[in-house]
């Protein structure tokens, strides 16, 4: 069950694919993102299935820059009702506090705090995380967040961000001028965290746009239409197969015990969010043999031990059914 992203947030990207010459419907349709999304920015999509989507485009056009791109054509309007909110702010730091309270109406799976006086006294850290599984690329993503960021905390203070620092948590991709246009520094890589360090002066800046009353008016209505829920079983199903599908090897009944219930309890609880086990499995399985097969070295035979198969054998049948080829031809030119 994947965790959920307003469509908004890929507004843009159907123009840059155009422009780079990748078709985008035959990519939505493979990672079974509706086309909806093109046109209702309010739908709910795979954050996760984004996230491949920008990988695959990236790769495709050899654009390495493309979550940088995608930032430049979106403004903080994609974030709906929380950016009526964060520019009624009193301050630079409150429309930040509200960000961070309410990323969650965009989507629970990407994550900002706020963090004063680090990694020094004077400074502040506003750090960007994703909450996907670890194994799955998002290298794109997490730059069109953070530029994300940074042009919506500039866009509401009216004035550039002055980056002390910025960081990303993996290798280079794009060419140094690309990050200084778009940070105004070069950025440091594989740091721990993606985060801009900024003045925390800058955070006490109030904001002329500010109005207490629809401040307040967009914050209760996020408070009322968006409260944050418990997680649902299929959610939790999910976590357990993404850490340990090795050692469950997606047996139902070890899951159910991790889960502190029976497997016909798990299994009617399911049923009753529309959802069924073997396919939050199969899910699993698909997503992590793309990690393996594309992301590590790891023989082919352990792989198939690592997603709960019985052989190597096994593993080839269902990367045909998958993919329509073979674990070894996946590992060659990718699984599309």
């Amino acid at each position: 069950m994947a965790t959920l992203l307003r469509a908004a947030g890929m507004r843009g990207l159907a123009d840059e694919m155009r422009e780079l010459g990748v078709p985008i419907e035959p990519l939505m349709a493979q990672l079974q993102i509706p086309l909806a999304a093109l046109t209702e920015e309010e739908l709910r999509i795979s954050l996760q299935a984004y996230v491949q989507l920008l990988e695959i485009v990236s790769q495709r056009a050899n654009c390495p820059d493309l979550g940088l791109r995608l930032a430049a054509r979106q403004d903080i309007t994609i974030l709906g009702p929380l950016a009526i909110a964060m520019q009624h702010a009193e301050t630079v730091g409150d429309a930040l506090a509200v960000c961070a309270r309410y990323l969650h109406t965009h989507s629970p799976g990407i994550r900002v705090s706020v963090h004063r006086d680090s990694p020094t006294a004077g400074e502040t850290c506003l750090r960007m995380a994703f909450i996907t599984p670890g194994w799955l690329p998002r290298r794109q993503a997490v730059e069109q967040s953070l530029a994300d960021l940074f042009n919506f905390s500039s866009w509401i203070a009216q004035d550039r961000l002055p980056a002390l620092r910025v960081s990303l948590p993996h290798a280079q991709l794009a060419a140094t001028p690309r990050y200084v246009e778009t940070f105004g520094r070069p950025a440091e890589f594989m740091a721990p965290h993606a985060e801009i360090v900024v003045p925390s002066e800058f955070l006490d800046r109030g904001l002329t746009q500010a109005s207490a009353a629809l401040h307040q008016m967009s914050l209760d209505y996020l408070q009322l239409a968006f409260l944050p829920g418990e997680q649902t079983v299929g959610e939790r199903v999910e976590e357990v197969l993404r850490r340990a599908l090795a050692s469950t090897r997606g047996r139902r009944d070890i899951v159910a015990k991790l889960l502190d219930l029976h497997p016909r309890t798990l299994q009617r609880r399911l049923a009753a969010e529309g959802l069924r086990y073997q396919t939050i499995l199969d899910t699993a399985r698909r997503e992590q043999a793309i990690h393996w097969l594309t992301e590590s070295e790891v023989p082919l035979s352990q792989i198939a031990g690592m997603l709960g198969l019985a052989d190597q054998a096994v593993l080839t049948r269902n990367c045909q059914r998958w993919f329509g080829r073979s674990p070894a031809r996946v590992r060659a030119i990718g699984p599309y």
